[in-house]
C-alpha cells in the first residue's frame, strides 16, 4: 500500500498488471441476501458464494436531486429471471445495508485475486422492471455521509420514547414540567 489508496497489497499488484480482469459486486442485506458479481458462474469470496450476473446495465454513482441534495448509488440489474419478482418485492426492507465491491479476479476468471469495500449505505428504493420473461432491477441506496446532513425529527415526548423503548419512564412526565413555575431569588436577601 504505497499510495494511500487502503488496497490490499494483491489487489494493488494486481492493478498495476499490465492485464486486468476487473469486476462489481453489489450486496444488499435483505433477510435472503442479494451477493451478485458482474460475470458468470460463482465466486467465492469474504466467507460468501456470489451469483454472477452478466446483465450489469449501469452502477451510477450519486448526483444531485432536485432539492439540490446528494444522492447515493444507484445500481441496475439486466436479465433477472421473473421467477424472482415475488421475493424481491417481499423482501427489499428500506434502510438494510447495501454495499459494493470492486474486486479482480485470475486469467481463468474464476479465483478472486482481492476485493475491496468501495461503498457501504443503505438500500433506500428499489424499481422493478417486468417486460414478462426477464426484470431489471434498479437498487438505489445512500450513505451515512448524506444521512448526516438530514434534520432528524425526533420529538421529545412519552409517546415516542415508548415507541423506540417500551416501558422507559423518562419523558413520562415532561409535559408536566412545561407548567412548572420556577421562582427565582431576588437581587437583594434581607
Amino acid at each position: 500500500m504505497t499510495d494511500g489508496r487502503g488496497l490490499p497489497a494483491e489487489l494493488e499488484t494486481e492493478i498495476a498488471a499490465p492485464v486486468l480482469r476487473p469486476f462489481l459486486a453489489p450486496f444488499i442485506d435483505t433477510p435472503d441476501p442479494v451477493r451478485a458479481f458482474t460475470g458468470k458462474g460463482t465466486l467465492t469470496f469474504d466467507g460468501h458464494d456470489w451469483t454472477g450476473i452478466e446483465g450489469v446495465a449501469s452502477i451510477e454513482p450519486g448526483g444531485e436531486s432536485t432539492s439540490g441534495s446528494a444522492s447515493g448509488l444507484k445500481c441496475t440489474l439486466l436479465r433477472v429471471p421473473a421467477e424472482f419478482r415475488e421475493d424481491l418485492a417481499d423482501q427489499a426492507v428500506r434502510g438494510c445495508a447495501y454495499e459494493l465491491h470492486f474486486g479482480a479476479l485470475d486469467e481463468t476468471h474464476r479465483s478472486v485475486i482481492g476485493t475491496k469495500r468501495i461503498w457501504k449505505g443503505t438500500l433506500q428504493g428499489y424499481d422493478i422492471i417486468d417486460d414478462g420473461t426477464e426484470l431489471s432491477v434498479t437498487a438505489t441506496g445512500e450513505s451515512r455521509m448524506i444521512d448526516q446532513r438530514r434534520v432528524a425529527v425526533k420529538r421529545f415526548t412519552d409517546e415516542y420514547q415508548q415507541r423506540k423503548h417500551p416501558g422507559d419512564r423518562f419523558f413520562e412526565y415532561a409535559a408536566a414540567m412545561t407548567e412548572v413555575s420556577v421562582l427565582w431569588a431576588k437581587a437583594a436577601q434581607s
